[in-house]
């Protein structure tokens, strides 16, 4: 429909123009003594319309002749910039392949291009990174540095290869640049954090874990993970300092302290500064909300000042958990400690006929040496060593060797 339109815009247009020629009865002289030329007006205008066509088409030849050399050069700009954003592409394609030596070197050829050169280079720095080539990693930093709008980027991924390398120093110092020029974003926080770990910086790591989890910067699990290490490593440097200790521990928030790595070395600290109450304190704070029978095994070796409630403490994880070997263990060791004799042996070779244990053994080697039976502390000693604890004796022969005290052969 448009096309006909304008054919018939067109015909009339040629039609008027027709009508206006043969309308014109104009003439053109041309003087130039002794000569003169006489033109029709139509004829003169058709040749001053094709002069000035000429002149036209004149002109804009000259123009592309003129603007042929930049063109020339724009072309190999865009040449240039087409092959080095290929090189970018397989760069970064090489990189997450794990194939660091061609991504360096496809890195190598977008450096024709100075808008993705320092690009390039922070892609090429991170491989050379991976390969373990520090010196050439630190070249392709120094050529990143060239691009001022990269200065962030190249700070982030430094820190972050520092941090990998274990210079924690020199990461720690590159994010405090970063803090300085007031770009805290939570990738440089995670690497501030891993940074503060690897040094024993407790305290700073606690802080920033804390400050992470209001950003949501951390998985729940990786945030409980990294908040058990930090306690642990301020656990272990203040293990030696019952006061130290104990405030730190109270300072721990409750639902950290029933964490089961937490709660295992607190106990172990307190046990080894004689403190086994508080030991048996933090495992079964830990032990009601995460039952596992490995603090239960621990809490069979701390407990026992209270007998009395640390055996019902025992028999009501029992009733809620079954009565299983590591509970039988457990109320066995609690009784060796208190010289409960009968009760100990009772538990402890019930433990042995449920899941024969060199641990349950090695108790009863104790129990056996503590009642002066040499014979069998020896045969329960060798079973421990072993590993074999095969041994469950029966109700009546427990009883006799109990009771007669009867040397075993």
């Amino acid at each position: 429909m448009k096309t006909l339109l304008w054919a018939c815009v067109l015909a009339i247009l040629a039609a008027a123009i027709a009508v206006g020629l043969q309308a014109s009865q104009g003439t053109i002289v041309a003087l130039a003594p002794p000569w003169r030329m006489d033109f029709s007006l139509n004829f003169f205008l058709l040749v001053l319309l094709f002069a000035l066509w000429i002149a036209y088409r004149t002109g804009r030849i000259s123009q592309r002749l003129h603007d042929f050399p930049e063109r020339v050069r724009a072309y190999r700009e865009r040449r240039s910039e087409i092959s080095a954003l290929r090189g970018l592409r397989e760069a970064l394609k090489a990189l997450f392949e794990g194939r660091f030596a061609r991504s360096e070197r496809a890195a190598q050829r977008a450096q024709a291009v100075a808008p993705v050169a320092g690009l390039a280079a922070l892609v090429a720095a991170r491989a050379a990174h991976r390969m373990q080539e520090y010196k050439r990693r630190e070249q392709w930093l120094e050529r990143a540095e060239a691009d001022p709008e990269l200065s962030t980027a190249r700070l982030v991924l430094s820190a972050e290869m520092w941090s990998e390398q274990r210079a924690n120093a020199r990461a720690l110092q590159v994010i405090e640049q970063l803090h300085g020029a007031g770009a805290r974003h939570i990738h440089a926080m995670r690497i501030e954090l891993v940074a503060h770990l690897q040094s024993n910086h407790w305290h700073e790591a606690i802080r920033i874990v804390r400050a992470l989890d209001k950003h949501r910067g951390l998985p729940a699990p990786a945030s409980s993970a990294y908040k058990v290490i930090a306690y642990r490593g301020l656990l272990r440097d203040n293990s030696d300092d019952a006061q130290a200790l104990e405030r730190i521990w109270n300072a721990v928030p409750a639902s950290d302290r029933v964490s089961p790595e937490l709660a295992l070395e607190a106990a172990d600290c307190f046990q080894r500064l004689g403190r086994g109450e508080d030991a048996a304190r933090a495992l079964q704070a830990a032990l009601d909300e995460n039952w596992s029978e490995r603090l239960l095994e621990e809490y069979g070796r701390c407990a026992g000042t209270n007998v009395g409630a640390a055996l019902n403490q025992v028999e009501r994880w029992m009733q809620e958990h079954g009565r299983t070997a590591a509970a039988l263990r457990a109320l066995g060791r609690i009784c060796l400690r208190a010289r409960l004799w009968g009760k100990a042996r009772a538990y402890l070779e019930e433990s042995q006929r449920i899941e024969p244990n060199p641990d349950t053994a090695l108790a009863l080697a104790e129990l056996s040496e503590a009642v002066g039976d040499a014979g069998e502390a020896a045969q329960w000693f060798r079973d421990a060593a072993l590993g074999l604890s095969a041994r469950s004796p029966s109700p009546d022969h427990a009883r006799n060797r109990w009771f007669r005290r009867e040397p075993s052969l």
